[in-house]
């Protein structure tokens, strides 16, 4: 008879882990499928505080770290100049996908893409979405997460800014130009 407790040789149970193929050190082997529910749990839980907003967020080049703010409604996906996120993506259609916000829930539809619609790994029609999944279109990949709001206004604040400095600018060497042509 063996002296080993029979438990440490079954995969623990709602651990994300598996004691059974635990390292020479103790190292844990996760489940890849159990980490990214871990993942979404996460994400999900800072949407609770309202300070967050839905974003895709492009995780591949030419796209890399970009974020895509998404809209409550509709939200087309694809190379078209049109849609609400626009990809440089050859394997993507010009209206490839649309995410919506509907009865309180994401989904993403494929709309009739010839390259399909991926959603952490498995091609979909259509189907709801949760924060943590990762999007595929076309050769672009996303991550469907929440970002703080502030950094959205901060980005647009920025913009208006250098739109004001180029304005003044231009008003000042007019300003000179006239002032020039008047002395002269």
């Amino acid at each position: 008879m063996s002296s080993q407790d029979p438990s440490k040789n079954k995969p623990a149970q709602n651990k994300g882990y598996r004691e059974d193929k635990a390292g020479p050190q103790g190292t844990l082997v996760f489940d890849s499928k159990e980490v990214d529910r871990m993942i979404a749990a996460e994400i999900q839980k800072l949407e609770d505080d309202g300070t967050k907003v839905p974003a895709l967020l492009a995780t591949t080049k030419p796209h890399a770290g970009q974020t895509f703010i998404l809209n409550y409604g509709k939200n087309v996906i694809g190379r078209g100049k049109g849609n609400g996120v626009t990809i440089y993506d050859p394997a993507a259609s010009s209206t490839h996908a649309q995410i919506t916000y509907y009865n309180g829930e994401w989904k993403i539809l494929n709309l009739l893409s010839s390259n399909g619609t991926i959603v952490n790994g498995e091609k979909v029609s259509e189907r709801e979405l949760s924060f943590g999944d990762k999007i595929q279109v076309g050769h672009t990949e996303f991550l469907f997460t929440l970002v703080d709001a502030q950094e959205t206004d901060d980005e647009d604040q920025g913009e208006i800014n250098w739109m004001l400095v180029g304005s003044l600018g231009i008003a000042a060497v007019l300003l000179i130009g006239v002032l020039i042509w008047l002395f002269l």
